[in-house]
C-alpha cells in the first residue's frame, strides 16, 4: 500500500480506520494496539494536519482531515 510506504503501516491503518470519529481507546481495541501507541501516532498525524481532535464530554474524538480523506481514497 502506497500510503503505508509513506506514513508507516500503523499510521496508515489508523487513518484508514478513522472513517468515523473515534477515541484513542476505541482505536486501540479495534486495531489491537496499545492506547499509548495509538496516542503517539495520533499526535504525529494531528501535528501533520491529517487528523483533528475535538472534546466530547470526557472523551476526545479523532477524525481525518479532508486531506487525509483524499490520501486514504487514493491509497
Amino acid at each position: 500500500d502506497a500510503l503505508a510506504k509513506v506514513l508507516g503501516r500503523s499510521r496508515a491503518t489508523l487513518l484508514g480506520d478513522l472513517d468515523a470519529p473515534r477515541t484513542t481507546t476505541d482505536l486501540a481495541a479495534r486495531l489491537d494496539m496499545t492506547p499509548g501507541g495509538v496516542s503517539q501516532h495520533l499526535t504525529a498525524l494531528r501535528d501533520s494536519g491529517l487528523v483533528s481532535s475535538r472534546r466530547n464530554g470526557r472523551q476526545v474524538l479523532y477524525c481525518r482531515s479532508p486531506l487525509a480523506d483524499e490520501l486514504v481514497a487514493a491509497g
